[in-house]
């Protein structure tokens, strides 16, 4: 008797095809998935580096002589430090003018699986800007101003005059200058009147605005005087400690209103940046070592040419130049 049998089926050989069939879509969505991660990693890296770029440049200008040629070894420095592909980025100074540079930086992905569809590399760039400029208000720290009569002869820093007379600035050397400045009332520079200080009763102490340590000012304005010698209330020994070690901005005064006691003002011209090592106010406000004595009054540091990255200190490129100078990221589009 003749047995009857099915034939099967067999799928032998079918992944095969398919497999061959889907290569070029499979490499395709490798390229897409890899090479286009890949790609935007790098661009990623490279946005890194032209923004260093940018902040490197500004607080070079900042605080020193600058030129497209300095601005450009100092961008491509910061560019191949932060080089995705390690070898081949390149940057470019696209604007430098008084307080304000733009930076281009550029790199080449070489891509893994985008070849088969014809596409060996791909160019990348990308681009950032940085303002600098010299503090004209905010909240300083410590609430004590300083004379720049006092500052001309007690440091050695003279002021910058222009063609009118007018000062214009504080010169500061570049590598800045450590000295010990007296209290107006203890120091014999000339610089105060009869009773010893700038202003009778006023020792340069500056009326705190919320809290000792932000004290509001603003250039070509009258800030108001804290009489006495003693640091004003609502400031603590606590807080004069924990400026130590810091670079500080400290303002300075041209002029006064003329009265005396908690009626006197002081005109602020600019901001000098001040590293604070030591100070001596008596009482509890005293550094070890006790670095003047008797009736005197002091600070201790180190005046310098600083470009502050964090500040909320307002700027202006045309603002007095005395050191101190405040460096922000920009967007290219926001150029003044």
């Amino acid at each position: 008797m003749q047995r009857l049998t099915r034939h099967r089926r067999t799928d032998r050989g079918a992944a095969s095809v398919w497999v061959a069939v889907l290569m070029i879509p499979l490499l395709v969505v490798g390229a897409l998935g890899i090479d286009v991660g890949a790609m935007h990693a790098d661009r990623q890296r490279l946005q890194i580096g032209a923004d260093a770029a940018a902040l490197a440049v500004a607080q070079q200008c900042a605080i020193r002589s600058c030129t497209v040629a300095s601005a450009t070894t100092t961008a491509q420095e910061l560019a191949t430090a932060n080089d995705p592909m390690a070898d081949d980025a390149t940057a470019a100074i696209v604007d430098l003018a008084p307080g304000w540079v733009e930076v281009a930086t550029s790199s080449e992905r070489e891509h893994w699986f985008a070849p088969v569809m014809g596409i060996d590399e791909t160019e990348l760039d990308a681009s950032s800007a940085a303002a600098w400029g010299y503090p004209t208000g905010g909240p300083g720290v410590m609430p004590f101003a300083l004379s720049w009569c006092e500052l001309a002869v007690q440091a050695g820093l003279p002021p910058i005059r222009n063609a009118a007379g007018r000062i214009v600035g504080i010169q500061i050397p570049q590598a800045g200058v450590t000295r010990t400045i007296l209290a107006t009332k203890t120091s014999d520079t000339g610089c105060t009147g009869p009773s010893g200080n700038v202003v009778p009763g006023g020792f340069g102490w500056l009326e705190p605005t919320e809290g000792c340590g932000s004290t509001v000012t603003d250039i070509d304005s009258w800030a108001p005087s804290d009489p006495g010698n003693s640091p004003p209330n609502g400031c603590s020994p606590s807080d004069f400690s924990q400026w130590i070690g810091q670079t500080i901005y400290l303002p300075v005064f041209d002029m006064d209103n003329g009265r005396g006691g908690s009626n006197a003002a002081y005109g602020i011209f600019g901001y000098v940046a001040f590293r604070l090592d030591a100070y001596y106010f008596a009482g509890q406000y005293v550094t070890p070592g006790r670095p003047c004595s008797g009736n005197q009054r002091c600070i201790v540091g180190t005046f310098l040419r600083y470009a502050d990255l964090d500040s909320e200190f307002e700027f202006s490129a045309n603002g007095p130049q005395m050191g101190a100078a405040i460096v922000q990221l920009a967007l290219p589009e926001d150029r003044p």
